[in-house]
């Protein structure tokens, strides 16, 4: 975001034909780019919380999960201080789930302020160049109000990269949280891990 290169390392032409050499090159490009950003550290914490975050929050599902059958059970039996404890039971992992999607919706928010503000910072370091001014003014209707193109340009990048993440990690820990249980007559079962 900072002091990196200005182009890609690929030419325009193989953007074209993108092959998985200048799918890595690009990543490198743009990685250079993030570590010599100002935020890297906040972001570092950041996405650390989240991972943190995220994997509390797949375990918890996984324990609301298996809470299902002794709730249902206690009903079937017509068991009411079962019944009862199971809605104790209820109430604490609805009370911890509510709390870390708010925490993570907190993160995610936090995230993409942080990840526009070092953006941001970049992109006018670049726009304040010398004769930018000039390129600007003469580009016709893509240089009409630059300003504003940057913000929505920039909030667009930094809200569409960290959804794709946060969702990336969710659905990767989702599944995960599967596997294959091997049932007593030999047959195999896909469960949640208990």
């Amino acid at each position: 975001m900072a002091e990196h290169s200005s182009k890609p390392p690929n030419s325009a032409e193989s953007a074209d034909n993108p092959t998985l050499g200048s799918l890595f090159s690009d990543f490198i490009w743009m990685a250079s780019g993030y570590w010599a950003s100002p935020q890297r550290y906040k972001l570092l914490m950041l996405i650390g919380a989240l991972i943190a975050v995220v994997g509390a929050t797949a375990y918890m599902q996984i324990k609301f999960n298996a809470w299902n059958r002794p709730f249902y059970n206690a009903l079937t039996r017509k068991d009411m201080p079962a019944f009862v404890e199971q809605l104790g039971v209820f109430a604490k992992l609805a009370g911890i789930l509510l709390l870390l999607n708010v925490a993570q919706m907190w993160l995610n928010q936090t995230t993409k302020v942080v990840l526009r503000q070092g953006l941001v910072d970049d992109l006018l370091n670049e726009w304040l160049k010398p004769v930018r001014a000039f390129r600007l003014s003469n580009s016709g209707a893509m240089g009409a109000n630059p300003d504003q193109r940057l913000q929505a340009d920039a909030q667009h990048l930094t809200d569409l990269t960290t959804d794709l993440g946060i969702g990336l990690l969710q659905s990767t820990l989702l599944l995960l949280s599967f596997d294959f249980r091997e049932r007593p007559d030999g047959t195999h079962v896909r469960s949640l891990c208990s």
